[in-house]
């Protein structure tokens, strides 16, 4: 195992790039109308500037993941990779990422699975996103040292004539061994799950005309996980990629992410198999293609000659592996204990549909269901932000998912509930005029949201095509309201405080004068991953620790001091440290030492009294 010291050799090695992103972050200020100062770069630059600085987000959270994980944080661990993950999905919706750019991001994903198989000490205990991905990879790497001999294919003889076929051959063999012993833990996980999930899969499968086997294929793509996540950026128990979910009706926003939904995903990847079974004539061949896309299977079918899936050798590893994967999932979960398992189901799916028609957090919703916030979030995980979405015009009540019989206590809590709370506003909308110059980007920078929210909220279908005077609505969050549910939690030693934020403040500023993570101080405030906006006037919650990890900084005199003159300046709004250093003629590092200001921070507050040294004379 390798030092702490090493580990972080490797993280901040990763890709070989920054991990902390160049890209200015915004200092806090005053909402403003209108007004926006326009930015003199080019699109392409300013797609650039974001994809970086959203990777650099998400290792910053890989670091945090990271030390939670060397310091025996299980929960903490797990509650970093989900966040991980909902960073990743918010690079993956930026336009224009070239073939350069996913090669990057493929990269971090690579080294962030090799990190869970090699070097976690915590995550054997937890499943979390990535958990599928890594065991692919692993067994890839199992069987590329096996023979590849099929050896005979025998039907295998069970209950579900017209369906899809069974068999058995070596390859099968050698896979369900792999799910024996290497495999074990995330096989056991499956087997545990499937009996809940199929109650509501196979009914689907069946409705749609498709083989209800075909639930092994979740299985095998993501152990039945909705939250899974892939190296392909695929999402969900059926592993969607963006595209493809978008084509077959899977709404994605900010908001809901339906490659998520285990009902209507299923529905989306019953239509796809049965349009792929109709492409191909042959489920193997389906299966395959669902796995890596019909071009390449039509084309290892045009070099082999061959319309038969065991004879496909041109198909990636990994595609050769899904079929047999497929069978030896199947097998294993009819007989259990032949292969030495013993399966300990999870509770039933069992839940309610109440239709809710304005937007609520989890929080209020728990109350008014009497239930808790993780089960709201276990039955409705196509909800990214722990709430039910702002209804708009002309569209139908969301249906959330309540626990069974729940139904009535809901519709009676409901009222009384609301008019305790009071009105609950998701977003503060403010209208935007376009300025020479802008784009979605520069706009999005100055107000703390993604580019897409933008689009969509304004029906901009090309993103690059602005006009001089256009009105656009911007939807910010209102502070608080879009609070992560899942926060992570406070460790011991800590004291909670209210912060908060003046003129000139930054996020980053903050955490590092009170000695907290980036990414811990966004997720106790309700802050989306890469966001820095913060307001002057909000107050942030902060864990602080408990007693300094580290006496502040002392302000140092020169060594010469004798020789110079002290004089003191007040900070004024506006002034940053550098202008300051540049107006007085100092070096921007000594004025931090005559003041006690750490290393690279640039962290003041207007009145603050500075101690500034010059020459005499």
């Amino acid at each position: 195992m390798r030092t702490m010291k090493t580990e972080f050799i490797f993280l901040i090695g990763l890709g070989c790039l920054p991990l902390v992103s160049t890209a200015q972050e915004t200092p806090a200020r005053t909402p403003l109308g209108d007004g926006v100062v326009a930015v003199d770069l080019d699109s392409r630059d300013k797609e650039e500037s974001r994809f970086d600085e959203l990777l650099a987000e998400v290792r910053l959270i890989f670091v945090d993941a990271v030390v939670a994980d060397k310091s025996g944080h299980t929960l903490e661990t797990a509650f970093y990779f989900d966040l991980l993950f909902e960073a990743l999905a918010d690079v993956e919706q930026l336009p224009l990422l070239d073939e350069l750019q996913h090669l990057e991001l493929n990269r971090f994903l690579n080294a962030t699975i090799a990190y869970y198989e090699d070097d976690s000490q915590t995550l054997e205990k937890v499943e979390t996103s990535l958990t599928v991905s890594a065991l692919r990879d692993e067994l890839s790497r199992y069987t590329r040292s096996l023979p590849t001999e099929l050896g005979d294919i025998t039907p295998v003889d069970y209950d579900g004539e017209g369906h899809l076929p069974i068999v058995y051959n070596d390859q099968v063999g050698r896979i369900i061994q792999f799910f024996r012993t290497q495999g074990r833990r995330s096989m056991q996980i499956w087997l545990n799950r499937l009996p809940s999930y199929s109650k509501i899969i196979e009914p689907i499968l069946e409705e749609e005309g498709v083989p209800r086997e075909l639930i092994y294929h979740a299985v095998v793509e993501s152990g039945l996980n909705p939250r899974a996540y892939s190296w392909k950026h695929a999402v969900g128990p059926w592993q969607f990629i963006s595209s493809t979910a978008r084509f077959y009706g899977l709404r994605q926003d900010w908001w809901v992410d339906e490659r998520r939904d285990f009902e209507r995903a299923t529905r989306a990847a019953a239509r796809l198999l049965k349009k792929l079974f109709n492409e191909f004539g042959d489920w193997y061949l389906a299966l395959a293609a669902y796995n890596t896309g019909e071009a390449r299977v039509h084309r290892a079918m045009r070099v082999h000659q061959s319309r038969d899936y065991w004879k496909l050798y041109l198909l990636p590893r990994e595609t050769r592996n899904h079929v047999p994967k497929i069978m030896a999932a199947f097998l294993i979960a009819q007989d259990p204990e032949k292969y030495g398992f013993t399966v300990d189901p999870e509770p039933d799916l069992e839940w309610d549909v109440v239709p809710v028609d304005r937007y609520l957090t989890f929080n209020i919703l728990a109350q008014i269901a009497e239930s808790s916030i993780d089960t709201l979030k276990f039955l409705n995980p196509e909800l990214r932000q722990g709430a039910i979405p702002p209804p708009e015009a002309g569209n139908k009540p969301y249906m959330l998912r309540i626990p069974r019989g729940h139904r009535e206590a809901f519709t009676r809590n409901f009222d009384p509930i609301l008019a305790q709370v009071g009105p609950v506003t998701p977003v503060t909308v403010r209208t935007h005029r376009v300025r020479r110059g802008e784009t979605l980007y520069s706009i999005s920078r100055r107000y703390g949201i993604s580019i897409p929210t933008i689009a969509n909220t304004n029906g901009i279908r090309n993103r690059h095509l602005l006009r001089i005077g256009q009105r656009l609505r911007i939807p910010i969050p209102s502070s608080g309201v879009i609070a992560r549910q899942a926060e992570v939690p406070p460790r011991a030693g800590t004291k909670k405080i209210y912060y908060t934020v003046r003129p000139m403040d930054t996020l980053s500023e903050i955490a590092e004068v009170h000695g907290v993570g980036l990414s811990r101080i966004r997720s106790w405030n309700g802050l989306r991953p890469g966001s820095s906006y913060i307001r002057v006037g909000q107050k942030l919650v902060i864990w602080a620790p408990a007693s300094p990890q580290r006496p502040l900084l002392a302000g140092r005199p020169p060594a010469n001091a004798e020789e110079m003159e002290k004089y003191t300046y007040t900070v004024r709004p506006g002034d940053t440290l550098g202008q300051i250093a540049e107006a007085h003629g100092v070096g921007l590092s000594k004025l931090r030492r005559w003041n006690g200001i750490m290393s690279r921070s640039n962290y003041i507050r207007v009145g603050q009294r500075l101690v500034i040294w010059k020459q005499a004379g």
